[in-house]
């Protein structure tokens, strides 16, 4: 027979569940719009960003949609359904030459999206390219892309890069505002210490999984290669070792620098405005 009154060890025992559940109760609400708030972060993460190329008017950006053969017309579908930046950049003038266009925008996502680099690294290679060449499309277009990497404002800010070209056109030099020019000494006295302490992981598909001695290197070796068109005996041996001794990794960062020159030098040409979200604190 049951007892009548349960031993107080049973009293305890059985409402715990019910305390738990009490407990959390009230915060279910709150923790549920966690997710929504952080994505609603994510959403837009180049909001500090004042781009300078928006106004930039273009020389040539492309053929006419509208007068396009089927070749080019399936080629600018591959290329909008494969890119995250669509066909912002230089695949417009590209799409001129389908020959030329084809085999560009293929080591673009080959060099994109197929290198053991991490999406950070990638990024801060290809924003120092756009710096070295004064692309400021290039530069407005992936910074959006290096801040969902979670490349930080301070080091993307950091980056040296000139005086730009849309500024050269002013009528007085004194409205232009002093930055410094990109070069390997400046690299390295503004970015290097900004990118040593740099693990902003505000946004969730951030990647940060390289470490900071890898990120350094990466970028010494970037902008060297930038400032003097090659790289001395003793960079490439210490960007080799500190990357795991494999020379395969600086093939793909050389490669990343060549392509996006070469992207940077059509933007530059035919002066291919960009659309990018502006800086709004």
């Amino acid at each position: 027979m049951m007892p009548l009154f349960p031993s107080r060890w049973v009293l305890l025992r059985r409402p715990l569940p019910l305390l738990i559940s009490l407990f959390i109760a009230p915060f279910e609400s709150v923790l549920r719009l966690l997710p929504v708030a952080r994505q609603r972060r994510m959403s837009n993460p180049s909001t500090r960003w004042t781009p300078t190329s928006n106004d930039i008017q273009p020389r040539y950006t492309g053929p006419d949609p509208h007068d396009m053969t089927e070749e080019q017309a399936e080629l600018r579908e591959s290329i909008e359904r494969s890119r995250t930046t669509g066909l912002s950049g230089p695949f417009g003038p590209w799409l001129a030459v389908p020959k030329i266009a084809l085999p560009a925008q293929e080591l673009g996502r080959l060099v994109r999206y197929e290198t053991t680099l991490t999406f950070r690294e990638s990024e801060l290679v290809i924003l120092l390219t756009g710096a070295a060449f004064k692309s400021e499309s290039e530069f407005d277009i992936h910074v959006g892309e290096a801040r969902k990497a979670g490349l930080s404002w301070d080091v993307i800010d950091s980056i040296p890069r000139g005086r730009l070209l849309s500024e050269e056109d002013a009528t007085d030099d004194n409205d232009s505002p002093t930055r410094p020019e990109f070069s390997v000494e400046n690299v390295r006295k503004l970015l290097i210490p900004k990118l040593e302490h740099d693990r902003d992981a505000d946004f969730e598909n951030s990647d940060v999984t390289g470490s900071a001695e890898r990120e350094v290197a990466i970028a010494l070796f970037t902008a060297e290669l930038l400032e003097r068109n090659t790289v001395s005996d003793e960079t490439y041996d210490q960007t080799r070792r500190i990357l795991g001794g494999q020379d395969s990794v600086l093939v793909e960062i050389t490669s990343i620098v060549g392509y996006y020159a070469y992207v940077a030098y059509t933007l530059n040409v035919f002066k291919i405005p960009t659309s990018v979200m502006k800086r709004d604190d």
